[in-house]
């Protein structure tokens, strides 16, 4: 086979007696493959071609991390991998069979780091009496498509793990909620709210592409939710913990009972009332931390006549969640809830 890229001979171009162009003449034709060359230099194509046998007769713009010289000459079994080997095998059979270009992916490990798919596509050549003679090919490295295939499975693995979760958390919610309700209006209008309050939380993760929430984001954002105007009301202190997304999500619910609480019956009622919110590591206990919320300069608090479904999603379903503890207090001078968790749910 001839040089891929020549220095074309001066000529004319093929013209009729009348003068008008019935061909492209070999310069044309030279001119047209250099630019085309160009092209394919900067891309991830190569372009081959082999013998009857399988060798390697001629490649350009080989792929990274191979040289022609280390392909030139050479059989399948000498370049590629076996799985390779047999799927090109079995595209020249096909090849044979039907003369129509055969295509295929396959791996090929030409880096240690990182693995290298390649599609290929393959042409035979046949001679007059339709034996063939030659194939020509071209492989494009996909790699980056593969890469994000592999991610676009994780993902959807993943999200529907989240899915599966988020029902669950949903279907207690309405369970709960619809034990504690004494009629339909206000099963709906406390079950909307938690809704609401979990969406809130999952907007915060999804700032963070799912990673986590800091807490006093998960904080403001639950507030505001409800009393956006008291927020300047709300004094936070210690470490903005970076929580993991399943203990984001609780923290979440934990904070809506609160606020809805406070704005309801606490310091969030009145425009003296303070919220004092904190996140520090527990003393003495360096794989524990404690979040806590004090009320203060609002109105009388009341014990409650009877366990709501607030101080059970406090007191019990937040804390199992988080791996801690839990403790709501209901002093006269204010709402106190402290709630510790372990080192695990956070993010370092």
């Amino acid at each position: 086979m001839p040089p891929l890229v020549t220095t074309p001979p001066r000529s004319t171009p093929q013209r009729d007696k009348a003068g008008r162009p019935v061909g492209v003449s070999h310069i044309a034709k030279a001119a047209l493959w250099e630019r085309c060359a160009q092209v394919l230099r900067g891309s991830q194509i190569s372009l081959f071609s082999q013998d009857a046998a399988g060798h390697f007769t001629w490649i350009f713009n080989a792929p990274e991390g191979l040289s022609p010289s280390s392909i030139l000459g050479k059989g399948d079994a000498e370049v590629l991998p076996m799985e390779a080997v047999e799927q090109l095998a079995e595209a020249k059979q096909a090849a044979d069979r039907t003369g129509e270009m055969q295509q295929f992916e396959a791996f090929v490990p030409l880096d240690v780091d990182t693995p290298r798919w390649f599609d290929f596509m393959l042409v035979p050549e046949h001679d007059e009496d339709g034996i063939v003679q030659a194939y020509v090919g071209a492989a494009i490295d996909i790699t980056e498509r593969k890469i994000q295939e592999e991610h676009l499975r994780i993902v959807m693995r993943e999200l529907a793990h989240r899915s599966k979760n988020l029902l669950a958390v949903i279907q207690g919610i309405a369970r709960q909620t619809a034990e504690n309700a004494s009629s339909t209006e206000q099963f709906v209008s406390r079950f909307n709210g938690r809704i609401f309050s979990l969406s809130r939380a999952h907007d915060v993760l999804t700032e963070a592409d799912w990673r986590g929430a800091r807490i006093f984001d998960l904080v403001r954002s639950q507030i505001a939710l409800y009393a956006e105007t008291r927020l300047d009301q709300v004094e936070v202190s210690g470490t903005n913990g970076f929580l993991r997304p399943n203990a984001a999500q609780y923290l979440g619910l934990a904070l809506h009972e609160l606020t809805t609480n406070a704005i309801k019956y606490g310091a969030l009622g009145t425009d003296e009332g303070r919220v004092k919110v904190a996140f520090e590591r527990v003393h003495g206990d360096c794989g524990r931390y404690r979040f806590s919320w004090y009320e203060c300069n609002g109105p009388p608090v009341k014990q409650p006549k009877a366990k709501s479904f607030g101080v059970v999603m406090l007191c019990e379903v937040v804390p199992t969640t988080v791996g801690g503890e839990a403790d709501l207090d209901f002093e006269e001078t204010g709402l106190c809830y402290e709630l510790t968790l372990a080192k695990t749910q956070l993010i370092p």
